[in-house]
């Protein structure tokens, strides 16, 4: 959940006021007391609550309503929850109103009931409650601790961050009522126990009656449905068997009709086909003669158009033997060219490519200079490096020290009294510890009562100031820290913490530049040995120079590379046009070469085959002449017309049989006939079984119809059903508390150790920033902290100060805001917290918010901003009456 914003008009001391939210980061509200930050989120609470509806007069709702004034509070907020972005306002008391508007997935707009009902179905979908009520630090109520094993949204970020699928339970008191609910229905073992073993072999066996009873009545119906049926059948079969006779003899008569029919038919078909024989031969002499005579015709005509194709050939060769001496010529001569081109190409490229090397050479000579130039720089750092004696262990331990005495110094200047020294009278002469302290008339020194204090006035009074036992343990302690520090400086080799720093930082400087510099010379170098570098350089030069020796002057060398680019892409124009040109000369002459050789061959063929059929022609004449002396053409059209005629008269005929024929249906007719019989036959055998199986099947009925089993299946039914029911609901309690039982056994152990090792790790995290790698904490199942453990030393947290209990309630607040998912977490809400954080330590509590912020929202209410001050990146609202 993420707020953006948040209005307020009329609610308890605030007229109006609208707070704008990040969606991410820090966030400071501060005001003085009574200014209105804690009525920000009562007011938010009392909107979001699905039961304090806009109509509500409960007194959490009047507790809104301003003193002496007769209004009605409005809140509205605009906030993200899960994939809704939603406005939500509500008016109470009077003229109470319910607004809502989605703006995104989808956008909504409702209003009264409907909106209260539909925020209350998103929020029940995407906001993890228990979570947005355990963020939530205020410092009136209890310090520190936050259990969220019931949140899903923590869980759901522990599985991830755990590796596991588990869930959290509810507590040992649960598992051990399930335990007792799974006793009752199974052993230890997992056997069943008597209640459940007994209702299911009661079960079995109605079930195994009933369903003995109820295949008897199925058997019984049965029975009567088949004895009706055959009595129907055997009716109905005695009154078709007439019907089934008439039919068979009407057939037998068709019959014999159609034999003396197919008879008649068959000898008119024969005297038809041998007319027709007779008729068709004499067509064929009459078409073998036209045939001839037409073929002879069409292969003089064929004689006449090959001597004709022959002259045109052998002026079409001529022409093409006279053309191809030119073509041939101009191919020669734009092959020459082609390779002149060619030539001037290669030079152009061969110029290009000795240019761009050169380049090359130069951009070489550039980075091995700048290469030896960092490789010196790298030395100078590695050997500042390496005079600097203060490790980085030895600063953390200086620091961690230094930190240490520090605090100690503090809470003994505190904790400790104070001498105040007054001048009554000029000229007074006082000596504190032996060294003389100037005091003026109606002045004053204070020195802190840190250790033994001795004031003394010469030759008048000697004074010495012991503090309480507690101040002397506290002055020891800050000794030894101190005492500690200056061990640690003496072996860093340095005379105080400043110059520690300084030695400190001047590393820290060092390893800069070393990094800076390695990797300068490793971009340089960039994987090579510089010493191949330099050998490649000494080639490309001696390359460029052969070049220069052995090309030949006949044109200049191009200035520089981009003017080589351009010689050559000149010549590579040239040479693609001369080129074009050659092959399209040589395509021409061998067009037509290959036409010329066409030609040739064209007229070869054509007077090779012109003797042929001057040869044929003569023959077939011949033949022709032959055949007409036997039997002339008018003869044989005669007999054809006669045969014709014949063959006509014969087929009108054969026709006129056919037709009869065809309209008696010979085939049909006979297939009736027998499918006739058949059936008939069939029929009467049909008729027998049929009367024989429903004199059986009566006989079974009247003896099934006294044996009572429709009452006996309806008994037996209702006992297996009453039977069942009583199974169903052992069993059903019983798989449930078995399920449940094995369930929250297996997983309780399994949640508690997998959920434990995120939530605490990052807690040590965060804490370790505050306190120092010494910092670890023990986490308990339910997600609480059970102990801290700082210097090697492990504290109960109830047996912790109330700052530490509170410094550590921000810590785990701050580490499940930085597990959870950013689209599933709700904001971190402190209120007027870390009031009992000495100065030392909230400078380093303020340094940790800025991490989790990054995910989240973490909201900071606060009347004392000086707590807050060292939170780097925070947005500070300041509140005003």
């Amino acid at each position: 959940m993420r707020l953006h914003e948040l209005t307020l008009r009329d609610v308890k001391g605030v007229r109006e006021r609208t707070v704008t939210f990040p969606d991410h980061g820090v966030v400071v509200i501060e005001g003085p007391n009574e200014v209105g930050k804690s009525t920000l989120l009562e007011a938010l609470d009392r909107l979001l609550d699905p039961r304090a509806k806009a109509t509500s007069q409960s007194s959490r709702v009047k507790e809104l309503q301003p003193v002496g004034r007769d209004v009605g509070p409005f809140v509205a907020a605009e906030f993200t929850v899960g994939e809704y972005r939603v406005r939500f306002a509500k008016q109470w008391l009077r003229s109470p109103s319910t607004t809502l508007e989605v703006l995104s997935p989808v956008r909504e707009q409702l209003t009264g009931s409907a909106a209260q009902e539909r925020l209350d179905a998103i929020l029940g979908e995407a906001l993890d409650q228990r979570l947005w009520d355990a963020l939530r630090f205020t410092q009136a109520g209890e310090l520190g601790q936050v259990s969220l094993t019931d949140s899903g949204v923590l869980t759901q970020a522990l599985d991830g961050a755990s590796g596991a699928e588990l869930h959290a339970e509810d507590g040992l008191d649960l598992l051990d009522r399930v335990e007792r609910e799974y006793l009752r229905y199974f052993t230890p073992g997992g056997r069943p126990t008597r209640e459940l073993r007994d209702a299911l072999t009661a079960t079995h066996a109605a079930r195994d009656a009933a369903v003995e009873a109820f295949q008897r009545v199925q058997e019984t119906d049965e029975l009567v449905r088949e004895d009706e049926r055959l009595r129907a059948a055997s009716a109905a079969l005695g009154a078709r068997q007439p019907e089934l006779e008439r039919a068979v003899e009407g057939l037998t008569a068709q019959v014999a009709r159609v034999a003396e029919l197919e008879r008649v038919h068959a000898a008119a078909r024969d005297r038809r086909q041998h007319a027709a024989e007779r008729s068709e031969r004499a067509r064929a002499d009459l078409d073998a003669r036209s045939g001839a005579v037409a073929a002879l015709g069409a292969a003089e005509r064929a004689v006449a158009a090959a001597e004709d194709e022959g002259a045109r050939l052998d002026a079409e060769v001529a022409a093409l033997e006279e053309g191809l001496e030119p073509l041939a010529a101009r191919a020669t001569e734009t092959a020459r060219a082609r390779e002149t081109a060619e030539e001037v190409h290669r030079r152009a490229a061969a110029d290009e490519a000795h240019l761009a090397d050169q380049e090359r050479g130069d951009e070489l000579t550039r980075r091995v200079r700048l290469l030896g130039e960092a490789t010196a720089e790298l030395a100078s750092a590695q050997s500042e490096l390496s005079g600097l004696t203060l490790t980085p262990e030895l600063w953390g331990q200086v620091d961690e020290a230094a930190q240490q005495a520090s605090l100690l110094r503090a809470r003994h200047t505190v904790a400790s009294g104070a001498v105040d020294l007054q001048a009554l009278a000029p000229g007074a002469q006082v000596l504190v510890d032996g060294e003389p302290v100037p005091l003026t008339e109606g002045a004053s020194v204070q020195r802190p009562l840190t250790g033994d204090l001795v004031i003394e006035v010469p030759g008048v009074l000697r004074l010495v100031l012991t503090p309480e036992q507690s101040g002397r343990e506290r002055a020891e302690q800050l000794a030894q820290a101190e005492q500690q520090v200056a061990g640690l400086l003496e072996r860093a080799g340095v005379p105080d913490l400043d110059s520690a720093r300084a030695a400190h930082e001047a590393r820290v400087e060092a390893v800069a530049r070393v990094r800076r510099w390695t990797d300068r010379v490793e971009d340089l170098a960039s994987g090579e040995d510089p010493a191949l570098l330099a050998e490649r350089l000494e080639s490309l030069a001696d390359q460029a120079d052969r070049y220069r020796a052995d090309r030949p002057e006949d044109y200049p060398l191009p200035a520089d590379a981009e003017q080589a680019r351009a010689v050559r892409r000149a010549a590579e124009q040239d040479r693609r046009a001369a080129a074009e040109a050659a092959e399209a000369s040589a395509r021409e002459h061998r067009a037509a070469e290959r036409s010329l050789e066409q030609l040739r061959l064209r007229q070869a063929t054509v007077q090779a085959g012109l003797a042929a059929q001057r040869e044929r022609v003569d023959q077939d004449r011949a033949a022709l002449q032959a055949a007409r002396e036997g039997t002339g053409d008018e003869a044989l059209e005669e007999a054809v017309t006669r045969l014709a005629t014949e063959l006509a008269q014969l087929e009108a005929g054969a026709g006129q049989a056919r037709r009869e024929l065809a309209e008696a249906d010979p085939q049909g007719v006979r297939q009736r006939l027998e499918s006739a019989g058949r059936e008939l036959r069939d029929h009467l055998a049909q008729a027998a079984r049929a009367r024989e199986e429903a004199i059986q099947v009566s006989a079974k009925v009247q003896m099934a119809a006294g044996e009572g089993r429709a009452e006996a299946y309806d008994q037996a039914l209702a006992a297996f059903d009453d039977a069942r029911a009583r199974l169903q609901a052992v069993d059903r309690r019983a798989r449930a508390a078995r399920q449940l039982y094995d369930t929250m056994r297996r997983h309780r152990e399994d949640a508690h150790r997998a959920y434990v090792r995120p939530y605490a790790a990052e807690i040590d995290r965060l804490g370790r920033l505050v306190y120092g790698s010494s910092f670890s904490v023990e986490v308990a199942p339910d997600l609480t902290i059970a102990a801290r453990r700082l210097h090697g030393t492990l504290v109960p947290f109830d047996q912790l100060s109330g700052g530490a209990k509170e410094q550590l309630g921000i810590l785990a607040r701050l580490a499940v805001a930085g597990l959870v998912d950013r689209e599933q977490g709700v904001p971190v809400i402190i209120d007027d917290a870390l009031g009992y954080t000495d100065p030392e330590r909230l400078h380093r509590v303020g340094a940790v918010f800025d991490g989790p912020a990054e995910r989240t929202q973490v909201i900071l209410l606060t009347c004392t901003p000086e707590r807050y001050r060292q939170i780097p990146h925070a947005t500070t609202i300041q509140l005003t009456a």
